[in-house]
């Protein structure tokens, strides 16, 4: 149920986008009043045929004129929208092999095997923070690479995050995935608060599996993914 903020929200959005709608058509509504009333003073009162072949270039003008903008805005709005959507495109790619590489590293540091699926990375999102902690390993190098990719998110989030890409969900989302695998890897380097760690991870996991699931195009571009590594796997096993 919709409260009276969220009413009183919608209600001045509605009102502010009649505006901008009103000031942008504006011009044009003028230009084409002009050129009517031109027209229209041309065929009546106007008896010298110099002059109203003159007022009737001037209407045609006036008439023109707002068809040719908004032929430019609708041309310019499609190349923009078709912009828009192919380079959200190409960064949730970069975004998904972040993700995927993490995920790689998180299941070593559990020591989870086996091929990665949806499933199985649900399955890595089940595990109690006891279980993590029974299973955690906690080498060094896998602590490294989690900082390496830790960076990776951190740049394409800083990066694109102005860039109307992300919703402010999806940027919530990225965030706290960021935070959560910069608090895995300073537990570490403080001492190794495994318990922490623990928590830290499965907290990383969990905002995985909502941001593949936060747009359809995210989960189908990263299940590409996933087929496309295993028939790249597939292959190098024939060699």
């Amino acid at each position: 149920m919709v409260g009276r903020g969220g009413v009183w929200h919608n209600t001045t959005q509605m009102l502010s986008n009649l505006r901008k709608f009103f000031l942008k058509t504006l011009p044009y509504m003028v230009s084409v009043l002009g050129g009517i009333i031109l027209f229209s003073i041309s065929m009546d009162n106007v008896k010298d045929p110099a002059l109203e072949a003159l007022i009737s270039n001037i209407s045609a003008s006036l008439l023109a004129i707002p068809l040719v903008f908004l032929l430019y805005d609708y041309t310019n709005t499609r190349v923009s929208r078709r912009l828009q959507a192919t380079l959200r495109t190409g960064i949730y790619d970069k975004v998904n092999i972040v993700v995927l590489h993490l995920v790689l590293t998180l299941r070593c540091m559990v020591k989870m095997r086996g091929r990665i699926t949806r499933t199985n990375i649900g399955n890595l999102a089940d595990l109690s923070e006891r279980q993590i902690l029974r299973r955690l390993n906690l080498r060094t190098d896998y602590v490294e690479t989690l900082h390496q990719y830790y960076q990776d998110l951190e740049n394409l989030v800083l990066g694109y995050g102005k860039e109307n890409v992300f919703t402010s969900e999806q940027l919530r989302l990225l965030s706290d995935l960021a935070r959560n695998i910069a608090r895995v890897v300073g537990a570490h380097r403080l001492g190794g608060n495994r318990r922490a760690i623990a928590r830290h991870i499965k907290n990383s996991v969990q905002e995985i599996m909502y941001w593949l699931d936060s747009e359809r195009e995210i989960s189908n571009n990263f299940n590409q993914m996933l087929a496309t590594s295993d028939d790249n796997t597939a292959r190098d096993n024939k060699k």
